[in-house]
């Protein structure tokens, strides 16, 4: 993993989890985590687990890297005009029809075939319940929002093809990974929805239309990518050895390093330190100390630094009493 790559498994992960991390705050991903689970079961009975959800801007231009060549692609109408894209991998395809026909997953990999109108006919109310669960979870949790409302719209031929029917200039990508079955197979579902522009802010001197503005310093700042490396361990090998790494190999780690992540920036420079840690069923990381200065210590630990500096200023006092004795001596 490079550091200057922005569409890096760590750089997506955070970036999704910034505003989601608290268990109490509701965010777009974890509406969408919650809805695709709780659809499956109600709609489809199937035991539906989602294993990672994972959130990035992408430009029009990247949409056609973006969705799988494979599988099937859907367009959604939203309000206002606006367009969207659902696409689902073979794997979560097949797992969708196999249920509603046989009542069951199939166990193994399913064989890549073309997707069909019957395809999308047949996932179609599953994804408008799912997109109705997004919006119902943010509107239960966030005040303020509002719905999109968007639907399936119809089947899209290929990728190429969906590059040509969607119109914003940005959109926000949900990449879903999921076990069906539960464990039986697990399969892919890739959501674009148009991003959020936040509206030009009105200045004091506006002639006939309105006077073109420029972003604030601060949201230029807070909209930039930030690329954070999570380091687990240091690992030295010949570059014979590195170069016959293959899937599935595995290293050997020290047990310490669960407890002494480097959080590092794209320079390589420590950005903080870390322990590996859950929450909520999600890996996470909890941050220990920055480079600059230890973080805030939790609740009770002032009383301890009290006593730890009263035991410290006593053992001085002590030594600064025993050396004029010892020079007299």
């Amino acid at each position: 993993m490079t550091a200057q790559n922005t569409a890096s498994v760590i750089h997506r992960k955070a970036r999704a989890a910034r505003d989601g991390s608290d268990a109490r705050v509701m965010s777009p991903a974890k509406a969408l985590r919650l809805s695709l689970a709780r659809t499956a079961d109600t709609l489809l009975d199937l035991a539906l687990t989602v294993a990672t959800v994972e959130q990035r801007r992408v430009s029009l231009a990247q949409v056609v890297d973006t969705v799988p060549d494979e599988g099937l692609i859907l367009l959604l109408d939203g309000a206002g005009g606006a367009r969207g894209a659902l696409a689902l991998d073979t794997q979560m395809m097949t797992a969708l029809i196999e249920v509603q026909t046989t009542g069951t997953v199939r166990p193994g990999a399913a064989l890549p075939r073309r997707a069909t109108r019957t395809d999308a006919a047949m996932v179609a109310p599953l994804v408008d319940a799912v997109l109705d669960g997004v919006d119902t979870e943010m509107q239960a949790a966030v005040e303020g929002h509002v719905s999109r409302g968007f639907r399936f719209g119809d089947r899209v031929e290929d990728r190429r093809a969906l590059g040509l029917v969607l119109e914003a200039p940005d959109f926000d990508h949900f990449r879903v990974t999921a076990d069906l079955g539960p464990g039986v197979r697990t399969g892919r579902l890739d959501l674009l929805m148009p991003a959020h522009r936040p509206a030009p802010r009105k200045t004091g001197k506006q002639t006939g239309a309105e006077a073109p503005t420029r972003a604030a310093m601060s949201d230029v700042a807070l909209g930039a990518p930030v690329v954070l490396d999570a380091v687990m361990a240091r690992v030295s090998l010949p570059l014979r050895n590195a170069c016959a790494l293959s899937v599935g190999q595995v290293l050997p780690l020290a047990r310490e390093s669960l407890g002494a992540i480097e959080v590092t920036g794209a320079g390589g420079h420590l950005v903080a330190e870390a322990r590996l840690g859950q929450l909520n069923g999600w890996r996470a990381l909890r941050l220990v100390s920055s480079a600059a200065a230890p973080l805030p210590a939790p609740e009770g630990a002032s009383e301890q630094r009290v006593a730890k500096a009263e035991t410290a200023s006593e053992s001085s006092e002590g030594t600064a009493l025993a050396r004029p004795a010892k020079q007299d001596a």
